[in-house]
Protein backbone atom coordinates (compact mmCIF):
# COMPACT_ATOMS: atom_id res chain seq x y z
CA UNK A 1 0.00 0.00 0.00
CA UNK A 2 1.56 3.12 -0.92
CA UNK A 3 0.66 6.32 1.20
CA UNK A 4 0.88 10.09 -0.29
CA UNK A 5 0.32 12.37 2.83
CA UNK A 6 0.77 15.80 3.42
CA UNK A 7 2.96 15.92 6.16
CA UNK A 8 2.12 18.90 8.89
CA UNK A 9 3.03 17.28 11.91
CA UNK A 10 5.47 14.35 12.86
CA UNK A 11 5.19 10.95 11.72
CA UNK A 12 6.86 7.60 12.49
CA UNK A 13 7.64 5.03 9.91
CA UNK A 14 6.95 1.29 10.67
CA UNK A 15 9.88 -1.14 11.72
CA UNK A 16 9.61 -2.96 8.61
CA UNK A 17 11.55 -0.74 6.71
CA UNK A 18 10.82 0.66 3.09
CA UNK A 19 11.32 3.65 0.86
CA UNK A 20 10.57 7.36 1.53
CA UNK A 21 10.13 9.26 -1.48
CA UNK A 22 9.51 13.13 -1.42
CA UNK A 23 7.11 14.03 -4.13
CA UNK A 24 6.94 18.34 -3.10
CA UNK A 25 8.35 19.91 -0.32
CA UNK A 26 11.18 19.21 2.16
CA UNK A 27 11.37 16.84 5.10
CA UNK A 28 13.18 16.06 8.02
CA UNK A 29 14.16 12.43 8.89
CA UNK A 30 15.67 11.62 11.89
CA UNK A 31 16.19 7.74 12.21
CA UNK A 32 17.41 5.24 15.35
CA UNK A 33 21.10 4.76 15.61
CA UNK A 34 21.58 7.86 13.68
CA UNK A 35 23.77 11.17 15.15
CA UNK A 36 22.52 13.33 12.69
CA UNK A 37 19.26 14.26 11.28
CA UNK A 38 18.75 14.55 7.64
CA UNK A 39 17.22 16.67 5.26
CA UNK A 40 15.30 15.46 2.03
CA UNK A 41 13.68 17.41 -0.87
CA UNK A 42 11.52 16.81 -3.84
CA UNK A 43 12.72 13.55 -6.03
CA UNK A 44 15.09 12.51 -3.36
CA UNK A 45 14.91 8.86 -1.98
CA UNK A 46 15.82 7.19 1.49
CA UNK A 47 15.69 3.71 2.36
CA UNK A 48 15.40 2.51 6.10
CA UNK A 49 16.66 -0.73 7.09
CA UNK A 50 14.39 -3.34 8.51
CA UNK A 51 13.60 -2.98 12.26
CA UNK A 52 15.45 0.70 11.65
CA UNK A 53 12.27 3.12 13.31
CA UNK A 54 12.29 6.73 11.64
CA UNK A 55 10.46 9.46 12.10
CA UNK A 56 9.67 12.08 9.33
CA UNK A 57 8.40 15.61 9.46
CA UNK A 58 7.89 18.64 6.99
CA UNK A 59 10.67 20.73 7.34
CA UNK A 60 8.74 24.09 6.43
CA UNK A 61 6.13 24.97 8.67
CA UNK A 62 4.06 27.30 6.56
CA UNK A 63 4.20 24.55 3.17
CA UNK A 64 3.44 20.91 4.53
CA UNK A 65 5.65 18.51 2.05
CA UNK A 66 4.34 15.94 0.69
CA UNK A 67 6.25 11.59 -0.19
CA UNK A 68 5.43 8.53 -0.48
CA UNK A 69 6.21 5.92 1.83
CA UNK A 70 6.62 2.25 0.58
CA UNK A 71 7.17 0.12 3.69
CA UNK A 72 8.74 -3.18 2.72
CA UNK A 73 6.30 -6.39 2.86
CA UNK A 74 6.23 -9.26 5.08
CA UNK A 75 6.37 -12.37 4.48
CA UNK A 76 3.52 -14.37 5.09
CA UNK A 77 6.08 -16.72 6.69
CA UNK A 78 6.98 -14.01 8.92
CA UNK A 79 4.03 -12.38 9.86
CA UNK A 80 2.83 -16.28 11.07
CA UNK A 81 5.80 -16.41 12.94
CA UNK A 82 6.36 -12.77 14.62
CA UNK A 83 4.02 -13.07 17.11
CA UNK A 84 4.79 -16.45 18.60
CA UNK A 85 9.02 -15.78 18.62
CA UNK A 86 7.72 -12.67 20.48
CA UNK A 87 5.66 -14.94 23.17
CA UNK A 88 8.44 -17.57 23.33
CA UNK A 89 11.08 -15.06 24.03
CA UNK A 90 9.17 -13.62 26.81
CA UNK A 91 8.54 -16.99 28.13
CA UNK A 92 12.06 -17.78 27.93
CA UNK A 93 12.99 -14.90 29.71
CA UNK A 94 10.36 -15.39 32.06
CA UNK A 95 12.22 -18.22 32.57
CA UNK A 96 15.52 -17.31 32.99
CA UNK A 97 14.75 -15.25 35.51
CA UNK A 98 12.62 -17.58 37.58
CA UNK A 99 15.99 -19.86 37.65
CA UNK A 100 18.20 -17.04 38.93
CA UNK A 101 15.81 -16.18 41.38
CA UNK A 102 15.78 -19.96 42.54
CA UNK A 103 19.50 -20.16 42.26
CA UNK A 104 19.83 -16.99 44.23
CA UNK A 105 17.60 -18.28 46.88
CA UNK A 106 19.61 -21.88 47.08
CA UNK A 107 22.64 -19.95 47.85
CA UNK A 108 21.20 -18.00 50.41
CA UNK A 109 19.82 -21.06 51.98
CA UNK A 110 23.14 -22.43 52.05
CA UNK A 111 24.83 -19.91 53.29
CA UNK A 112 22.04 -19.71 56.66
CA UNK A 113 22.82 -23.35 56.62
CA UNK A 114 26.12 -22.90 56.80
CA UNK A 115 26.23 -20.41 59.19
CA UNK A 116 23.98 -21.71 62.02
CA UNK A 117 26.23 -24.96 62.19
CA UNK A 118 27.75 -24.59 65.49
CA UNK A 119 31.40 -25.77 65.57
CA UNK A 120 30.41 -29.45 68.02
CA UNK A 121 27.35 -30.13 66.06
CA UNK A 122 29.10 -30.52 62.59
CA UNK A 123 29.51 -33.92 60.74
CA UNK A 124 33.42 -33.30 60.47
CA UNK A 125 33.72 -32.21 64.15
CA UNK A 126 32.13 -35.32 65.53
CA UNK A 127 34.33 -37.92 63.83
CA UNK A 128 31.63 -39.61 61.56
CA UNK A 129 34.02 -38.20 58.51
CA UNK A 130 36.97 -40.12 58.50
Amino acid sequence: MVKRPMLQQALQLGRLGGELTVLEGRVWLTRDNDLGDFVFERGQRVRLAIGEHGVVESLDADRPAVFRWNPRRQTFVGAVMAEPLRGLAFLTGAAARGFAALARSAAESACRAQGSISTGDSMASSGALK
